[in-house]
């Protein structure tokens, strides 16, 4: 509760001092953090007061709060006594506050209500310097800086209503469609009535008067026609339409000066009343019904000369609009207006308000709620008019500058928001016609369509333009603006918009059709990104329990790892300003300092920060000389180590500048990629030629160099490394011996290899290269081939492009030492003991995805390396290893993770087989990725393999100086998994939770629990975090990420949904089995019967039986009825084209009838037309009366007599029996004779 108060206090006088009025004292700034306020509450702060003082203008535009509020009262009182402790402190000479007088202070004034951790994280924040003391002008500080950071994020990720895309809908309108309307469903709810706007169809109506019904998901349901029979010179144009709702009619008015009223009740379309002899032509028209009586309506029009008509039913039900209709179902009732006027029908009251506007009236309203209706017009003086039906109130005028071309209201806030001419959008109170509240400018052309979204309070416009803004009516600022580029509806402007609140769908109408929505179905296929550029890192905080990314647009979050959510963000942490303009600087690395409460972040330009992440105070900040990329930063022990492409390692003092900092000795020899450090003193840095050297952090001192492709041996000086090199070269001989026992055949360089010249240059000798890929398709786990040293896409020689030679082992080697020796990270294993030489403490990868495992023994060095890539060509970019180093978790260029257990890798502990056996069932427990892998295998010996390789890895051979036959051996591969479809950057483990973060290049962040169960992408919240990580149980819907449901293999789904197949999956792959064995027997049925195949028997009788239904079910061979065609309507101004008619495939009528079925049928045609010849020709039937048929019977004789035929029975059994033998001999039916006997 005080934190609300507190929170809403600072925000008022901040509001104030903006406004320009006079701030009361230092005291009452708020000193509570804002980010435990809920967002509602820095929404609503800002409030109508801002908006007035932004956009209106005039001595009554701002607000001037002087009302008694005793809570902000209350709450000045603690901040000035807060304040009043502070002082004091400063005034004893002391810096400021310690944890505990904070704690205390905070409880007697604003904090009472907070508990003791969040008043220490509360402290921790704002003592970035890690002083120990917080004091006044730090505390303030902080909190107006995270306020305003706040502020700018939350204007950042405020909701959108409509995607930035617009869909087109196919429809059978050729003309400038008038009007697009919702026509509401009725429901009867005990005796009142409700609209329902969810179930209600669209309603469209062109101009050449063709009417359209859709869904509420605007698929065409009939197209029918106003005019049908109308010549084209006489044809009208239609002008608008009003949904006559209660009692199923529609209202169309047309140039003719008249109005037509349709039944559409079960689906029909008939006229029944024709209004006629109304003075002008019809330009709007708008409808009412009572709800609470639906024999009570309102029917209002206006013309071309200004006028209004108002028609009221008192009976629409009981005895139709304008009575009853005598006759026939498709007869209709002709009305006169100046019947209506003078009150000649029962029932039916109308009025006529003669010459309101100058103009044309350009829209018009009803409003139940106040009794009354407006109209607009586009003229100065009568721009809008508000007045009662029945003139008995007092009517208003709104007078705008060239008028109003459209308006809408809201019930709600009993506002009036109108567009017009002059780009200008102005909310009016109803009673006050003097000036507008307020002042919505954004359009730069005239605003031709206004609606109002109650449910959300925003204020939708359309500009001539077609631009498309959206206003919020709480803080008067805009929420979303859409270009008319998108809208792709023609070069005219939108004729017709319609808003549907109940389904938040907008749809825009010219000549064609398109809507704006964002459904269900559409937002559960929208991919979920964490930044909009590709996320460069995310670390964890251990001390704040969040999580900090960066991507490369200098964007810098902090996300809550329980929730999802986002805490603040702030932009253009590093940028460049070049002619006035700030450009954004890519982050490259960043790292926590030594308490983990500052964020320090390097970027591509050479700039290197300090941060406050809670609140985006930049503490720091330098520039290291060369103003080259930094790859790579560590804090320990008040100094900040920064090295990159400048093959440096810079040192500058925490809090010092530019004059403190020192440089080590030049090592290296190639860009420096990244950097380690391990206590107590001792540092690693790995370069882009695979040198990994180790330092005294102290003394910058050398204390060893290892590379993979220089030997197996630390080197202590450049000197003992070449004097390696010239051994290893004298031994040339029995490393060839070697190789060849070590190496399998299909490593081993050819004969014909050897006769490659040596000197020709490496680089002359590179043809192509092919490395990247631009998509990732779905990948097959079970069908991956190994690709070897002669088919390496850097090994192409000078020759023929078709047939190019293969290159020998020498050549490999030396390719992969300069393209593919980078080290891009390096992890030390703290918990293993660091002098022993057969323990590994430093872990190295890099390209090609070789992990390496190293001793710092001067007599260690390399003793284990494996590939951890997921395929040939794939580098491990990322790995990380939890506290006990039990895991090391690797992640690669295509988005894979997979988690290895290193406790008996490399090392002189192992366990014995109790504990051995023992960690084999946590494993299998605990992984879902073991139990299919491993089934039906026994517990391994060790957990380490030499010869072993996991079935999804894709490798190529080591090089031949790291002597693969002792240390090529592979770690239990516990899970893998596909994270991400690019590559992930980085990659975090959570400790207390077990739980892995990645950071990937499609611009995501997720999280993901150690055994492979998705929690989520960070930007959506979480609702079953704890489920998952405590493994809930089968009552926990598992989650697969959109990208992952389309292109992960078998494998990646099976762990994702925690080793059990989902149901979709299964009737996925029975659906698929199905349809490949019907094409199989279709392709096996046309090949004849010579060639027909052995049939499987099983499966036919799968095919043939149901499971359901038992062996009784047969198979059925059933026809798709083809779709029914859209009827085609003949207009005097359009004709409809049909690009193509579907059609159905022919079948065989061999298949389906037997022989004597086709002899039969036969028999019957050629009896048909025997009978018909002896007939001879029939009469037509004549339509005429009967009456007028016997009168031309008696008139009418004819000149020549017919003789009346006589039947022969006798001569008809011959002709059968004839035609039967005929048949049998295969002869033709008919033939001359018979022709001549029929004529006889």
């Amino acid at each position: 509760m005080a934190l609300r108060e507190s929170k809403s206090t600072f925000e008022t006088h901040a509001e104030q001092s903006e406004s320009g009025t006079q701030v009361r004292s230092r005291s009452t700034y708020n000193t509570v953090p804002v980010s435990q306020t809920k967002p509602e509450v820095l929404e609503s702060s800002r409030g109508l007061d801002s908006g007035y003082s932004n956009y209106s203008s005039g001595p009554h535009s701002r607000i001037e709060k002087k009302d008694f509020n005793p809570e902000v009262e209350a709450t000045n009182e603690r901040y000035a006594q807060l304040q009043a402790i502070f002082e004091a402190a400063d005034e004893d000479g002391r810096p400021g506050l310690s944890i505990d007088e904070f704690k205390t202070a905070l409880r007697k004034t604003v904090g009472y209500n907070m508990t003791d951790n969040e008043l220490e994280l509360l402290f921790m924040k704002v003592d970035a310097n890690c002083d120990g003391t917080v004091d006044w002008e730090e505390y303030v500080t902080y909190n107006l800086l995270e306020y305003k950071e706040r502020t700018q994020m939350i204007e950042m990720l405020r909701d959108r209503p409509f995607p930035q895309e617009t869909k087109e809908i196919p429809s059978r309108h050729r003309d400038t469609i008038v009007r697009v309307a919702v026509y509401p469903t009725v429901h009867k709810k005990a005796s009142k009535c409700v609209l329902d706007y969810s179930t209600g169809r669209f309603v469209t109506l062109s101009k050449e008067g063709i009417i359209s019904f859709w869904t509420p998901k605007m698929k065409l349901v009939k197209t029918d026609v106003t005019h049908p029979h109308m010549d084209r010179s006489t044809h009208p144009w239609i002008t608008d339409l009003a949904c006559l709702y209660n009692v199923n009619q529609l209202a169309v008015s047309s140039t003719d000066r008249d109005i037509i009223v349709f039944d559409i009740q079960a689906n029909k379309f008939t006229k029944r009343y024709h209004l006629t002899g109304i003075d002008s032509c019809i330009t709007v028209m708008n409808f009412w019904a009572n709800m609470d009586d639906l024999n009570h309506a309102v029917l209002l029009f206006g013309d071309t000369s200004g006028c209004v008509y108002v028609i009221i039913f008192e009976t629409a039900l009981k005895g139709g609009l304008f009575g009853a209709i005598a006759g026939k179902q498709s007869a209709f009732k002709k009305v006169n207006m100046a019947e209506v006027l003078r009150g000649f029908l029962l029932g039916v009251k109308g009025y006529r308000m003669g010459k309101l506007h100058e103009n044309w009236v350009t829209q018009i309203l009803y409003m139940p709620s106040l009794n009354m209706f407006a109209s607009c017009s586009q003229t100065s003086d009568t721009s809008m008019y508000v007045g009662d039906l029945m003139k008995k109130k007092m009517s208003s005028y709104f007078k705008v500058n060239k008028g109003l071309l459209t308006f809408d209201y809201c019930p709600d806030n009993n506002v009036l928001v109108t567009g017009g001419m002059d780009y200008l959008i102005r909310i009016w109170n109803p009673y006050v016609n003097s000036k507008p509240v307020v002042v919505l400018k954004g359009h730069t052309k005239p605003i031709n369509h206004v609606i109002i979204n109650s449910p959300r309070n925003q204020i939708i416009s359309v500009d001539k333009g077609k631009n498309i803004k959206v206003f919020s009516m709480k803080d008067q600022t805009c929420v979303q603006q859409l270009s008319g580029r998108i809208v792709k509806l023609g070069p005219t402007a939108i004729s017709s918009v319609c808003f549907n609140p109940a389904t938040q769908k907008l749809v825009l109408a010219t000549s064609q059709i398109e809507i704006l929505e964002r459904s269900e179905e559409d937002e559960k296929c929208i991919e979920v990104y964490s930044h909009r550029r590709p996320v460069t890192a995310a670390l964890y905080n251990p001390v704040f329990k969040t999580v900090v990314s960066a991507c490369r647009g200098s964007v810098i979050s902090v996300w809550e790892l329980k929730t999802g959510e986002k805490v603040i963000q702030f932009v253009n942490a590093h940028k460049i300003v070049e002619r006035g303009v700030e450009y954004p600087v890519e982050i490259t690395t960043m790292t926590f300092d030594g308490p983990c409460r500052r964020l320090i972040t390097g970027a591509r330009d050479g700039s290197v920060k300090v941060w406050n992440f809670n609140n985006g105070a930049c503490l720091q900040q330098f520039d290291v000389p060369g103003g080259l990329t930094i790859t790579s930063i560590v804090s320990t022990h008040h100094r900040i180590y920064i090295t990159g492409w400048c093959q440096l390692v810079h040192i500058y003092v925490d809090g010092g500048g530019e004059e403190y900092r020192k440089n080590w000795r030049n090592r290296h020899t190639d860009d420096i990629l990244c950097m380690s450090h391990m206590n107590p003193n001792i540092m690693a840095t790995g370069s882009y030629n695979g040198d990994v050297i180790i330092w005294s952090r102290d003394t910058g001192q050398m204390y060893c160099k290892l590379n993979a492709f220089s030997g197996t041996k630390p080197f202590t000086d450049t000197a003992h490394a070449l004097n390696a090199e010239q051994k290893l070269d004298e031994e040339d001989e029995s490393v060839e011996d070697d190789r060849d026992q070590s190496l399998s055949p299909s490593w081993k360089g050819s004969k014909a290899t050897k006769a490659v010249r040596t000197g020709i240059g490496l680089l002359q000798k590179i043809r192509h290269v092919a490395r990247g890929v631009q998509g990732f398709p779905k990948e097959d786990d079970e069908s991956r081939t190994l690709e070897s040293p002669l088919n390496h896409p850097l090994l192409s020689s000078i020759g023929d492009k078709s047939e190019p030679l293969q290159s020998k082992r020498e050549e490999y080697d030396d390719i992969c030492k300069s393209y593919e020796a980078a080290v891009e990270q390096i992890v030390f294993l703290n918990t293993r003991d660091q002098l022993h030489r057969d323990t590994a403490s430093l872990v190295t990868c890099g390209s090609e995805g070789w992990v390496r495992f190293w001793s710092l023994h001067h007599q260690g060095g390399l003793l284990g390396q494996f590939n951890a890539a997921h395929s040939v060509g794939e580098s491990v970019h990322a790995m990380v290893t939890d506290d006990n180093n039990q895991f090391l978790i690797t992640a690669d260029t295509a988005g894979y993770v997979k988690v290895w257990e290193i406790s008996e890798y490399c090392t002189k502990d192992t366990y014995t087989l109790d504990q051995r056996e023992k960690r084999w069932n946590e494993l299998l427990h605990l992984f879902s990725f073991m139990r299919f892998e491993w089934r039906g295998k026994d517990v391994p010996k060790q957990f380490s393999f030499l010869s072993m390789r996991p079935c999804n890895i894709g490798t190529r051979p080591p090089p031949m100086v790291t002597e693969p036959q002792k240390t090529l051996r592979w770690p239990l591969l516990v899970n893998s998994f596909r994270a991400h479809i690019r590559m992930i950057n980085t990659i975090d483990y959570v400790n207390d939770r077990k739980v892995i973060i990645t950071a990937s290049e499609d611009s995501s962040i997720r999280v993901w629990a150690l055994h492979g169960g998705y929690i989520g992408t960070f930007g959506e919240t979480w609702p079953v975090i704890d489920k998952i990580l405590t493994k809930g149980g089968s009552d926990v819907e598992t989650r697969i990420p959109n990208d992952l449901r389309r292109v992960g293999s078998a494998r990646t789904l099976r762990v994702l949904s925690a080793g059990q197949p989902t149901q979709k999956w299964k009737s996925a792959v029975s659906v698929i089995k199905a349809r490949q064995m019907l094409e199989m027997l279709s392709q096996f049925e046309q090949a004849g019967d010579d060639d027909q195949p052995r049939k499987d028997e099983r499966t036919e009788k799968k095919l043939e039986a149901s499971n359901i239904l038992g062996k009784s079910y047969k198979r059925k061979v059933r026809h798709k009825i083809p779709a029914d065609i859209p009827k085609v309507i003949e207009t005097p101004t359009s004709i409809a084209v049909y690009h193509a008619l579907k059609f159905v495939e022919l079948t065989d009528l061999d298949k389906l009838f037997d022989q004597k079925l086709l002899e039969d049928m036969k028999l019957r045609r050629y009896g048909g037309n025997l009978v018909s010849k002896v007939k001879g020709p029939q009469k037509k039937k004549s339509n005429e009366p009967a009456i007028i048929e016997i009168f031309n019977k008696v008139t009418k004789k004819p000149t020549i007599p017919v003789p009346k035929f006589r039947k022969q029975p006798t001569k008809m059994k011959k002709i059968h029996a004839s035609l039967r033998e005929k048949m049998d001999n295969n002869l033709p039916p008919f033939s001359e004779r018979t022709e001549k006997e029929s004529q006889t």
